[in-house]
């Protein structure tokens, strides 16, 4: 999926060490602004998670022609402790419904449309997968990307309880997109 420049697709095996590199430069940049996802290096998200998620084949990136990733984000079937308690509009297997971890892009590229380009390449691939739903938290402060997720069809659920090893149990904003 290719959209002025962008590229959105799947992150490629020997892509690990630029994975990690922008994830790197993610917790760099972001900690102590008004976007601090409370990320840490080698905590979360960590390479662990990051390489199973790319040979899963669940590591979407977006590739800018000559600058290389600028946008990332995991899909997998798996929802944190909490994820079980929220009433889906979807009634569909594990299996059968991929979950947002680790949506960023670099701030340099903030207000350009990458990640809505990044979020749409993923829903189009999730469809075309035979996925039934999408699911993610966010924090509840997180005004950009819950106007990002609800802009692109997915409906707020409202706040719940979840539990992640890094920051203990947190209250957080669920949203769903019936595929």
């Amino acid at each position: 999926m290719k959209d002025s420049m962008l590229t959105v697709r799947k992150a490629r095996s020997d892509e690990f060490d630029a994975v990690m590199e922008f994830y790197g430069q993610m917790i760099d940049q972001m900690q102590g602004t008004d976007f601090d996802v409370q990320w840490r290096h080698g905590g979360h998200p960590s390479p662990a998670f990051l390489r199973e998620s790319l040979d899963a084949g669940y590591l979407y990136v977006g590739v800018l022609e000559g600058e290389g990733i600028v946008c990332a984000m995991v899909v997998n079937r798996e929802g944190s402790p909490g994820y079980d308690a929220v009433p889906w509009d979807v009634d569909a297997a594990p299996g059968e419904v991929g979950v947002l971890h680790v949506v960023a892009t670099l701030p340099a590229y903030h207000g350009r449309g990458l990640a809505r380009r990044l979020l749409q390449g993923v829903i189009e691939d999730s469809r075309a997968c035979g996925l039934a739903a999408l699911r993610l938290d966010t924090f509840p402060h997180n005004v950009r990307g819950r106007g990002l997720y609800e802009s692109c069809g997915f409906a707020d659920k409202g706040e719940w309880t979840v539990y992640y090893p890094a920051l203990g149990h947190i209250q957080v904003a669920m949203y769903e997109l019936p595929l």
